[in-house]
């Protein structure tokens, strides 16, 4: 299973949608949006739907009806977003929807495992981290998967703008195989920066390449 990981994008909607596009170009089959700011996929989405940024703005009427015909044949002709119906996201604390009801948490199934989604890793109780198998978290500096005993905790790392000196904006793609996890993080433009493999269920070392 192909798992899309996004987090703290906090307004830098630009490069979150970047990444929504690598998501759908690599084939992901969710997509995991770990808090900091809740509302930026809302944005990030609608961008992806609009297909229109740049496009001149009309001056006459018969530009203006040209503008109409062509925005209602995309329209016709707009293929479904992969990734629409396949996005779950968690809100940070300083999110305003969490006041609404948006889930601070979630526990979710990824082949077969437990999983739990939480922005902030610290907000994590013990009956958390004892149920689940993989953890996944934003609110990190860079990305990384660490394996605590049978436990694997996955973050993306982060998507600010500006980027904390010496860490930059990533985002990361979460291969779950039988006997696997490969975490492919990528910068903000969409390149692929490094690979990290666990072997899973198991308490083998780290491999980065």
């Amino acid at each position: 299973m192909r798992i899309g990981l996004a987090s703290d994008s906090f307004g830098n909607v630009a490069a979150l949608e970047r990444a929504l596009e690598v998501f759908a170009w690599a084939g992901v089959e969710r997509v995991f949006f770990l808090g900091g700011r809740y509302a930026d996929v809302d944005a990030a989405m609608a961008r992806r739907r609009g297909g229109s940024r740049g496009a001149p703005v009309p001056q006459d009427d018969l530009e203006f009806l040209a503008a109409v015909r062509g925005a209602l044949e995309r329209e016709a002709d707009r293929k479904a977003d992969p990734l629409e119906g396949h996005i779950v996201r968690v809100a940070s604390r300083a999110c305003p929807e969490i006041h609404r009801g948006a889930p601070w948490r979630l526990m979710e199934m990824v082949a077969g495992q437990i999983c739990c989604l939480v922005h902030d890793k610290a907000n994590l109780s013990r009956e958390d981290i004892g149920n689940a198998t993989l953890l996944f978290h934003g609110n990190a500096a860079d990305a990384a998967l660490v394996q605590i005993g049978p436990r694997f905790f996955v973050t993306p790392g982060h998507l600010r703008e500006p980027a904390p000196e010496g860490h930059p904006a990533t985002f990361a793609v979460l291969e779950v195989g039988a006997h696997e996890l490969e975490l492919v993080v990528h910068g903000a433009g969409g390149a692929e920066l490094r690979r990290v493999r666990l072997p899973f269920g198991s308490r083998g070392k780290m491999t980065v390449r």
